[in-house]
């Protein structure tokens, strides 16, 4: 810990010490808990780096220890932006540690009696980090808000009035009426008007609500003891429609602006069963009104809503006590309506729900797969966007890291019904960005609107489709406006050497200055003695022969080999570059490099333009190994003159079986490996237009081979 806070604190160039960071992280109660999400790290790093002396040095060390999944990184990152961006009120200093405990001894030892209190203190600490991450949240969402909504003083409703409930009151009220002496036909009326206000959440003279301990715990109910025993026992059985009321009116009221819009959904459509509610509660006190209707009577008639009420209240109970958001929410309600298979109506119910609460997240979902946009003000979304900065700006490779960090998929946000068609949405958004990232407009004909249902072939067969055209039009761009084969056939002409006069040229050209040490090469001139070569030889004709450029890497293959493959064992470690041994050549160091523009950089990207060059450099240590042993065989015709040179002989085969060696290993390489990959490739790519799948995949995986 005290290596990577020294190196965040070394990139960031700030006064901070490192001792003042760990004491703050031995105090911080939050730490280790913060569950911030990639896409809020990612802003408080970029405000550190405004901060930094170099910001770009600062996010390229950000982004390495990222990739190293450097433990706690989030948490790290959320302090220094603490303990810089609010120093003023932190006022740092070294804080005061408690001393830790020792262990064996027996003052701390923990015991059975000390673990409720240990537990009380885990669950409070989660929820304080929970309502800081809330906390943050709302923050950050309010800056988003025009100056106009930051000036409303909006009142808190439901705290500063709470007589505007529409559920009981939160203190408990005693039973204030009596019962005494009154008939039992007078009893029963009283208690039907009694219990309709209690259906309806107001509090009544001889039933009494309980106060509840949690939002989302069973009420319980006090009914006066001289309330005749036949009716208290129907009373008793109607009372559970007035418990789950409760339940569910406290869901629809703990849901704030800050919710989301799966969750607004869903309290839109809870309020939609709800009015059917209220209308039965007010048909019922019509016939009360008219002398129609007796406790038996009011029994039958609400006998149909309380099993209506009692899955609204397991559903909201469910959401509820989990925090559930987003996608978490539509996978709660996808169960629960699986799960409701044998009762009609109750499935009914859940899948109304289940369908009203699915339509904001399926609109986000629309426009991701047919226009490769994300409109998700609230976080709910399966796929989050992890832009930094403009990619201009990256002190990295752009390209490299687009398809594997920009978007990522959230686990926890994917609907359980979309978890099949997850990679391929992700890649259909993403082949639209990249189009329109180009400038080019995106215009499919005949959308077709996604909507919830129990069998997914439903809105499976509307993603394959618009999988299907967002990579074909992809493919379109890359080989039409972009000149895709043209490029992959300029990096045969160079990295696989199928341009043979060229190679001869330039290694002829360049065999002096490469036969240097590495420190004596005079990059410049390799350049110009590039252009030369180009210019001279068939690859003149190449359109993006102006894109080469030559590179001396600090390493031979043979170390950028084992680097790749992470050699650890002891038998390999001979093997390894040793720091004393002698310096590099320009032969062993000297490797093409290619500049590749957006979007085929997406394809050529660095990774396969090192893989790529790992290949030259093996063929071109090969061919320079070749003409070596040709320069030998010149030499030995001058000792043929010689009458000893029959002594010779056994030198002359030997170096005769070593030029066969290479020139066949050379030619194994070229013609029975490379070849024949890139055959298959050019036939992947002919095809692409009748299978555009395939051809992605190809495209994206073609420097495997």
């Amino acid at each position: 810990m005290q290596s990577t806070i020294k190196e965040l604190l070394d990139a960031l160039g700030c006064n901070l010490e490192a001792d003042i960071v760990l004491d703050h992280l031995q105090n911080d109660p939050n730490y280790g808990n913060s569950n911030l999400s990639s896409k809020q790290v990612n802003e408080y790093a970029q405000r550190l780096a405004l901060k930094a002396s170099n910001a770009k040095a600062f996010l390229k060390k950000y982004e390495e220890m990222r990739n190293r999944n450097t433990d706690y990184l989030p948490d790290l990152i959320y302090l220094f932006y603490k303990l810089v961006h609010e120093e003023k009120r932190l006022k740092i200093s070294k804080p005061k540690v408690a001393p830790k405990p020792v262990l064996g001894d027996n003052k701390h030892q923990i015991t059975k009696e000390d673990l409720p209190q240990i537990k009380d203190k885990l669950l409070k600490a989660v929820d304080e980090s929970k309502k800081l991450v809330m906390k943050s949240f709302e923050e950050k969402e309010v800056k988003t808000l025009p100056n106009w909504y930051k000036n409303l003083d909006l009142p808190n409703w439901h705290k500063d009035h709470p007589a505007m409930s529409w559920d009981f009151p939160k203190e408990q009220l005693p039973i204030i009426s009596s019962l005494a002496g009154i008939p039992v036909l007078s009893q029963e009326n009283i208690i039907i008007d009694e219990l309709l206000y209690i259906f309806s959440g107001i509090p009544g003279n001889f039933i009494v609500h309980q106060p509840v301990k949690d939002t989302y715990d069973q009420r319980t109910f006090l009914i006066s003891d001289e309330l005749d025993d036949a009716l208290k026992q129907i009373v008793q059985e109607m009372l559970p429609l007035a418990s789950n009321y409760s339940i569910v009116r406290r869901f629809i009221e703990s849901c704030d602006m800050w919710s989301g819009q799966v969750l607004h959904a869903l309290v839109g459509a809870i309020e939609v069963l709800l009015k059917d509610y209220y209308t039965m509660i007010a048909q019922l006190e019509t016939e009360h009104m008219s002398e129609n209707l007796t406790l038996q009577k009011l029994w039958y008639f609400v006998l149909p809503t309380m099993r209506t009420m009692q899955v609204l209240a397991a559903i909201v109970t469910s959401i509820g006590k989990s925090e559930l958001r987003g996608g978490a929410v539509l996978t709660v309600l996808h169960e629960k309506t699986s799960i409701l298979m044998g009762d009609a109506r109750a499935q009914e119910i859940s899948l109304f729900l289940t369908e009203r609460a699915c339509r904001p997240y399926l609109n986000i979902l629309d426009q991701w797969i047919h226009k490769g946009t994300i409109v998700d003000p609230f976080q709910e979304f399966m796929i989050e966007d992890n832009e930094l900065i403009n990619k201009e700006e990256l002190p990295v490779d752009y390209s490299a890291d687009y398809w594997e960090k920009r978007y990522s998929v959230q686990r926890d946000r994917v609907p359980k019904f979309l978890d099949k068609f997850t990679d391929i949405i992700l890649r259909t958004g993403k082949y639209l960005n990249v189009i329109s990232q180009c400038g080019k407009s995106i215009a499919k004909p005949n959308t077709e609107e996604i909507k919830y249902s129990l069998r997914e072939q439903n809105y499976g067969a509307i993603i394959q489709k618009a999988y299907a055209f967002a990579s074909k039009s992809l493919l379109e761009l890359l080989l039409k406006e972009y000149d895709l084969m043209g490029r992959l056939k300029s990096v045969k002409n160079y990295f696989l050497m199928s341009q043979g006069d060229f190679i001869v040229q330039f290694m002829d050209a360049t065999e002096q200055e490469l036969s240097k040490k590495i420190d004596d090469i005079i990059p410049s001139k390799l350049e110009s003695l590039l252009g030369l070569c180009l210019r001279l030889s068939a690859a003149s004709h190449d359109p993006y022969n102006e894109d080469m450029r030559v590179e001396l890497l600090p390493y031979d293959l043979q170390f950028q080999m084992f680097k790749i493959l992470s050699i650890e064992t002891e038998e390999e470690n001979e093997y390894k570059q040793n720091k004393d041994c002698l310096p590099l050549t320009g032969i062993e160091t000297f490797s093409f490099g290619m500049e590749v523009k957006w979007p085929v950089s997406l394809i050529l990207n660095h990774k396969a333009i090192a893989c790529y060059q790992m290949i030259f450099r093996h063929l071109f240590f090969c061919k320079h190994v070749e003409r070596l042993l040709c320069r030998v065989w010149l030499y030995n015709k001058v000792v043929k003159r010689f009458s000893e040179a029959r002594l010779y002989a056994d030198a002359f085969a030997l170096r005769q079986r070593m030029l066969s060696c290479v020139q066949h290993l050379q030619y194994y390489m070229c013609v029975e490996v490379i070849e024949p990959s890139w055959c298959q490739l050019i036939q992947s790519l002919d095809k692409v237009f009748l299978y555009p799948k395939v051809a992605v995949v190809s495209f994206f995986c073609f420097s495997n081979w």
